[in-house]
């Protein structure tokens, strides 16, 4: 949040005592916002979206982080991970993350025309930033996705049994399950899959504007941008090659 007075100094236990009564605003704000929540039937996303428009028009900022260095699980513990996954839909949730860099909100967007089968390629509609683009999977995943998919008449890759897709806090919860059961102690959320998906790219040899162009990072690409970069560099080979020789083990 921008300091318009950097002189002012605030007290945070007042703060707290003052905000931790019935009547505080910030105690009557978050009960209008149930009501509101529960009247409409808001789900999960939708709010998530509200919060972030609100912040945008009152042009709150979010205080500066210092840089995070991911720790990446160990093979062992994915091969745990994926062994106490009884559900074989949960554990093509998980094979996909990996093996795609979708992040957990597109992933659960995917729509299944969106999936080009014949070209290996997803196409991300309105991504982080509302950019689309283009992203490759391996020959082992799309062969697993057509499995899954035969019989089925999916709108979104993936469904619950009420043919609802699944949320992005339904796959967090999976996956804190899962972690559980595997007894893995370092963290592991449906982000960490996308940072072991940029690291096999990047030590299989990919560049680091053709890792940016498939994760979205890249600010000056466009869909055109992205299907030349595609054919003429070779990318989608080499992409290929590099997810298959290093796809996750999962029993």
């Amino acid at each position: 949040m921008r300091v318009k007075d950097q002189n002012k100094v605030v007290n945070i236990e007042n703060f707290v005592a003052k905000n931790s009564t019935a009547k505080s605003p910030i105690q009557l704000l978050i009960k209008a916002i149930a009501r509101t929540v529960n009247q409409h039937k808001v789900d999960y996303d939708q709010l998530r979206y509200v919060f972030k428009a609100v912040r945008h028009q009152c042009e709150l900022e979010a205080p500066s982080r210092g840089q995070k260095l991911y720790e990446l699980p160990t093979e062992d513990e994915m091969i745990r991970f994926y062994d106490v996954i009884e559900n074989p839909v949960h554990r093509l949730i998980f094979e996909f993350l990996d093996g795609s860099g979708l992040r957990v909100d597109e992933l659960c967007n995917l729509e299944v025309v969106r999936i080009d089968f014949k070209n290996n390629s997803v196409f991300v509609k309105e991504g982080k930033g509302r950019k689309d683009r283009v992203t490759l999977i391996g020959n082992r995943l799309l062969e697993k996705v057509c499995l899954y998919l035969a019989g089925r008449n999916n709108r979104y890759l993936f469904e619950s049994n009420r043919n609802t897709r699944f949320t992005t806090r339904r796959i967090e919860q999976l996956c804190k399950l899962y972690k559980e059961r595997a007894g893995i102690e370092r963290d592991l959320t449906p982000h960490t899959f996308r940072h072991q998906w940029n690291t096999r790219l990047a030590e299989g040899g990919l560049s680091r504007e053709g890792r940016e162009i498939l994760a979205g990072h890249s600010k000056g690409s466009s869909v055109q941008d992205i299907y030349t970069h595609l054919g003429v560099g070779g990318m989608k080979a080499e992409v290929i090659a590099i997810l298959d020789k290093k796809s996750q083990v999962s029993r």
